[in-house]
């Protein structure tokens, strides 16, 4: 078997294939704290790079990479992404939202959508809930994992309808500053999520 590692960006990982959590991966657990520290480390308090560690993949069916170590923190940058993309959307910017969306879901060699990255484990909430861009249209069952992911993407997308409701209710700036500000804060944190350096082995 050939390893090899290879020092990657969160933007080119996504972007190079499709990812699958198997089944027989511990289902996402990440709690508030966890979701808060990511967060701090990778918007709040970063300045130029932020390494994440490694993330471990394998050859898996149909041209997929199966994903050994470093779902969590993929599924949160997931979850950051879903959540800017509908920020981008509800403020009237949807070519941007469409920009982000195309790391979310694309289409493979057949010209069939595909999630970039796809949970067995809690399939499929994770797809209907969090990453579709729309309403979703089926209801699933709803276990533990499910709940951790619905309180990380409520938390994270709390977190980004607050910046830009500061924005909009400061009374000194005109709807155009309003709107650009907006779009840089957004774009902003967008372009440092995609920063993330890791090892890809």
């Amino acid at each position: 078997m050939k390893i090899t590692c290879i020092d990657k960006d969160i933007k080119a990982v996504l972007d190079s294939g499709y990812y699958v959590i198997p089944r027989f991966q511990r289902p996402y657990l990440w709690d508030r704290e966890n979701i808060e520290e990511f967060w701090s480390d990778t918007i709040v308090d970063t300045e130029g790079d932020y390494f994440i560690g490694s993330i471990v993949v394998y050859k898996a069916r149909e041209g997929k990479l199966g994903l050994v170590d470093g779902q969590q923190r993929l599924t949160t940058v997931t979850m950051i992404l879903c959540a800017l993309r509908n920020a981008f959307a509800n403020h009237g910017f949807d070519d941007l939202a469409r920009g982000i969306h195309r790391l979310i879901e694309r289409p493979d060699i057949a010209n069939k959508n595909q999630f970039v990255l796809q949970s067995e484990t809690s399939y499929p909430y994770f797809q209907e809930h969090i990453q579709k861009f729309g309403a979703p249209e089926v209801e699933p069952e709803v276990g533990q994992e499910e709940v951790f992911l619905q309180a990380a993407f409520d938390f994270i997308a709390s977190n980004i309808n607050a910046i830009t409701d500061a924005i909009l209710k400061d009374p000194s700036l005109s709807e155009k500053k309003k709107r650009s500000l907006i779009h840089n804060k957004l774009g902003e944190i967008r372009d440092r999520i995609l920063g993330i350096k890791l090892i890809f082995i």
